[in-house]
């Protein structure tokens, strides 16, 4: 079982992009969230937005899976759907949207 709650680790992983803490965001996901995102160009995003705030737009539990639609305001918005699993316990993000315009 993970010490914080899954919302505290999603307002971390939050923080963390919102301050170009980009380490700390990428040791949040999973090596399969990492595949997706890769496979899907997120490795070639070019350079990263600079962001100001967030809005968590929707928290839903399925089964174990924890999906949270977060918005990112600040030069660029985007909304983002993660969904964070228990990892071994540590929260971790298991599978990701890419960013759609807002």
């Amino acid at each position: 079982m993970p010490e914080i709650s899954v919302e505290e680790a999603v307002r971390a992983n939050c923080q963390a992009l919102i301050a170009g803490d980009l380490m700390k965001v990428m040791t949040d996901l999973s090596p399969e969230a990492m595949a997706q995102m890769m496979a899907a160009g997120g490795g070639n995003m070019g350079a990263m937005p600079q962001l100001t705030g967030y809005d968590i737009l929707e928290q839903r539990q399925e089964g174990d899976d924890h999906i949270f639609t977060v918005k990112f305001t600040g030069s660029q918005e985007f909304t983002v759907t993660a969904t964070w699993a228990d990892f071994g316990g540590v929260w971790k993000i298991k599978a990701l949207s890419l960013p759609q315009p807002s």
